[in-house]
């Protein structure tokens, strides 16, 4: 029976209620916050054995084929044997159609025609669907995670790359855009959706968006100018070339200049793959290497006053600098996610057991504040 869950309707979110268990494959359908919430979303999922609250996430992004079952199938095994969830949303064309609506994100109404009064706001981005349907997963779940990681490839890395840049708030981590058709690339001489002129990004977005880990996943084969469905035209052929190797050289290139003209952090990466064409397996293989999907990647680091230490661990006493208030919680997590010590405590001393030697994950709250910090026990 459908039941709606109360924190969903707090949400805004109508979507089934879910009991996602380990072990499990199989599909679910999201309905996205207003003014998106006409729109469903089928949710394809896989969920290896282990603990699901602080079992890392991954969002894997189909292309124009909207074929999302495979999208989470590319990983299934590599999910098994890496213990991360996965999730591949499908846009179909019923409900998000044509390039406008997906790859371009309904950014405007009609991309390659952009204008300041077609420029919609930012809760009508497809963009906008990801950190709520992030946070339903978690609510299912119990779960502790604070960052997810993607892959993309094909369509799907043309609406990851410009996730990466609109949206550089969220709470993605790193993204692997393996094998987008065209771009939009980051420079000002040319019209969006080829280039950011009239594509009403402002460059402190673009700077923050440079300083998100980004990976230019590239294979070498996928040089044919005639591939089924690689959008050509005079704009984009003489800006970026005539295949998805060249155009994915010529993004990350431009992408460096700018960030040096804006004197931005540049966390952007290019890869490239000997071997292999236009195919989304091979390419979800090697992409494995580039995704840090293990518990010790699922806590976002915080900016706040508090600090550990010593660091590494000799002992079974710790020191916490910058604690507010009276009373703290402490969680330990071993890098298979597994909680392994809890603890409220008072004052900025505190005892742990014996840990075995290895890499920890320490949360501590206190009042308001959360810190996230990896101790080595020797």
């Amino acid at each position: 029976m459908k039941c709606f869950a109360f924190v969903f309707l707090l949400l805004g979110c109508f979507s089934e209620a879910q009991n996602l268990m380990p072990n499990s494959t199989g599909s679910f359908n999201y309905t996205p916050d207003s003014p998106l919430n006409n729109q469903t979303v089928e949710v394809f999922y896989h969920i290896p054995n282990g603990d699901l609250s602080t079992m890392p996430i991954l969002f894997s992004f189909h292309g124009a084929s909207r074929n999302a079952d495979d999208y989470r199938d590319y990983w299934i095994s590599m999910a098994n044997a890496n213990g991360f969830m996965v999730f591949a949303p499908e846009f179909s064309n019923a409900n998000f159609p044509g390039g406008d609506a997906y790859q371009l994100a309904n950014i405007f109404d009609d991309g390659d025609n952009p204008s300041s009064g077609s420029f919609n706001s930012v809760d009508e981005w497809t963009f906008s669907i990801i950190d709520p349907l992030f946070d339903y997963i978690k609510t299912d779940i119990s779960g502790l995670q604070e960052v997810y990681d993607a892959w993309g490839h094909s369509g799907g890395a043309q609406f990851l790359h410009r996730f990466v840049m609109y949206l550089p708030d969220s709470h993605l981590n790193t993204a692997v855009c393996s094998n987008a058709g065209w771009y939009t690339v980051p420079e000002f001489s040319v019209d969006f959706p080829y280039g950011l002129q009239l594509g009403e990004l402002p460059n402190a977005d673009l700077i923050d968006a440079f300083s998100k880990t980004l990976i230019i996943h590239l294979g070498q084969n996928d040089t044919d100018p005639n591939a089924p469905g690689l959008r050509h035209n005079t704009v984009v052929d003489n800006q970026q070339g005539l295949h998805r190797l060249e155009r994915g050289q010529y993004f990350y290139n431009t992408s460096l200049i700018t960030s040096q003209d804006l004197n931005a952090t540049y966390n952007w990466e290019k890869h490239e793959v000997a071997g292999i064409g236009h195919q989304a397996q091979l390419m979800a293989n090697d992409a494995l290497q580039y995704l840090p999907l293990d518990i010790l990647n699922t806590f976002e680091t915080k900016k706040d006053q508090m600090k550990l230490y010593p660091n590494p661990l000799k002992n079974q006493s710790i020191t916490i600098e910058g604690i507010t208030e009276g009373s703290s919680f402490v969680a330990i997590y071993d890098t298979l996610g597994k909680k392994v010590f809890e603890k409220t405590f008072t004052g900025k001393h505190l005892n742990i057991p014996s840990l075995k030697s290895g890499m920890y994950v320490f949360k501590i709250t206190n009042g308001k504040n959360v810190h996230i910090q990896k101790i080595m026990v020797m």
